[in-house]
């Protein structure tokens, strides 16, 4: 039996632009905002403290926007059998009011920005996951998928008839 990582991811776009953090490690790349999902919160807790803790921003959680997985069992020999199986729910988030994007007081090791990228030169980053096209799309249509939690769910009764 394997184990599915859930990571909680935010989609932050404004003015034509995506926010991302940019790493240094083994030459430059970005990433959107996100990491693994905590135990004992939700998904759309897990995005508000992740997107704080990479870009110091606070933001409101909206519709799931994409869907990602990375099952290293299918891929090419890009990644190893020793990558996590994971799949990434990028959601839709806006900045709180006065909330500025900026590199957190304490970074991860790797982190040396967070900038705004224009949608437009995309193509001249590397994005891990290389989802550039599916950011483009997203910003264009802007059509989302409805995350149903539990708990807003009408209970059901077994009635024995």
């Amino acid at each position: 039996m394997s184990h599915v990582r859930v990571r909680c991811t935010g989609l932050i776009i404004q003015n034509d632009c995506v926010l991302l953090v940019e790493y240094n490690e083994d030459g430059i790349h970005y990433n959107l905002p996100g990491g693994g999902l905590e135990p004992g919160e939700t998904i759309k807790e897990g995005v508000i403290r992740e997107v704080f803790e990479e870009t110091a921003a606070e933001v409101i959680v909206g519709p799931l926007a994409i869907v990602y997985e990375m099952a290293p069992h299918n891929q090419s020999g890009e990644y190893s059998d020793q990558e996590p199986h994971a799949v990434s729910l990028i959601f839709e988030c806006t900045l709180t009011e006065h909330s500025v994007p900026q590199l957190p007081a304490h970074p991860d090791p790797h982190q040396s920005a967070v900038k705004w990228i224009p949608l437009r030169e995309l193509d001249n980053i590397v994005l891990f996951p290389n989802i550039k096209d599916q950011i483009r799309e997203y910003a264009a249509s802007m059509r989302s998928v409805e995350l149903i939690e539990d708990h807003q769910l009408k209970r059901q009764v077994f009635t024995n008839e």
